[in-house]
């Protein structure tokens, strides 16, 4: 098995700990490891280092290559230009194509997953890639449903059809349909019917399927990623800057009669904004008054906060506060409600357009 790692991205909604120059997947924000690491720590159990491809901008490049130094250094691909994920993964898939053949390996399966992604049950992670792997060799492209436990407004879901088969007790199913962000009344109702999961984005293939389904449905970003692969300098540049923007989900997937879902629960976490890390470090590290914190706290009649702390010599205190994120960084102080914590970017959108790129 082979796999392609989306490492691209700031992460604007955990400013100000995510920044141009350090974004949240090359971060240790949950535990002593950076997300991109423990990603590649979960692969490294379903596959050999050299299997691994990992996607990123040229500006996080060579940050990547001193975290992951097990990797080929040809398995470090740059991204010139943000264009979504379809071009992204479609780098990835050109150098697994490549790595595949040299190994005799025509038609390998595939698997796509994102460095900023936190998953605290790496094993059952493991057993449902394996469950999904069966299932691609099939013909299908299978994407790793996650079973919700709230209406959660911002993931998109995932209806399920009928069932395709089991594989050690692990059930996939067609694809019904993929359903944007619905708002909380619609997502209560999903959650009620019991036949929809969240939409990871992680997905497996085999890589004949994927490449006719590129051909399909993409057919002049295929063609345009050729010849991006036999072009150099300038001409290569120009190809890719001619991008048009695409994700893999409306390009491929949205369109795709050979989707599989394949419920699963392995603690998975996208890791958008504060109040999930603020989760993932109460849930690692519980207190009494579920606060998380990260640094030296002392506080009176304070719950349900996240106090982030930069500076191992300096004391946050606090006094009455309740729902609150602090996030105490040497040149930056942020404090917001929890409940508001998704308007962080528009702290970064006013920063750029003010011209205070030193703070982003």
């Amino acid at each position: 098995m082979y796999g392609i790692v989306l490492a691209g991205g700031v992460g604007s909604r955990l400013w100000p700990r995510s920044r141009n120059n350090s974004p949240k997947q090359l971060l240790d924000l949950v535990s002593e490891r950076t997300m991109i690491q423990e990603t590649v720590d979960r692969l490294k159990k379903l596959m050999p280092p050299e299997n691994i491809t990992i996607v990123v901008g040229e500006s996080h490049a060579d940050q990547v290559r001193v975290q992951l130094p097990e990797l080929p250094e040809g398995n470090i691909l740059i991204e010139p230009v943000g264009r979504g994920t379809a071009p992204a993964i479609g780098l990835g898939l050109a150098r697994i194509r490549a790595l595949a053949a040299a190994a005799g390996d025509s038609d390998p399966v595939i698997g796509s997953f994102h460095a900023d992604h936190v998953i605290t049950n790496p094993e059952g992670f493991c057993q449902v890639v394996r469950a999904a792997a069966h299932v691609a060799e099939d013909g299908y492209i299978v994407t790793l449903g996650i079973t919700p436990d709230h209406p959660h407004t911002g993931y998109g879901y995932i209806e399920r059809d009928g069932l395709i088969k089991e594989v050690d007790g692990l059930p996939a199913y067609h694809v019904a349909r993929f359903v944007e962000k619905p708002p909380r009344e619609t997502a209560e109702q999903y959650l009620a019917t019991g036949r929809y999961s969240w939409n990871s984005g992680m997905f497996i293939w085999k890589l004949s399927v994927i490449t006719e389904e590129y051909a399909a449905y993409l057919p002049e970003l295929s063609a345009q990623l050729a010849q991006y692969a036999e072009a150099t300098g300038p001409e290569a540049a120009a190809i890719w800057n001619s991008l048009k923007s695409e994700t893999i989900d409306v390009g491929i997937a949205e369109k795709s009669h050979r989707m599989a879902v394949l419920p699963a629960d392995f603690g998975w976490s996208d890791v958008g904004d504060w109040s999930v890390v603020a989760d993932l470090i109460a849930s690692r590290h519980p207190s009494e008054e579920n606060n998380a914190v990260v640094g030296h706290h002392l506080g009176f009649d304070t719950s349900n906060s996240l106090i982030y702390g930069g500076n191992e010599n300096k004391l946050i205190a606090t006094i009455n506060v309740k729902d609150f994120i602090i996030v105490d960084l040497p040149d930056v102080l942020l404090v917001a409600p929890r409940s508001e914590n998704q308007e962080v970017k528009r702290i970064v959108e006013r920063l750029r357009q003010e011209g205070l790129e030193k703070f982003l």
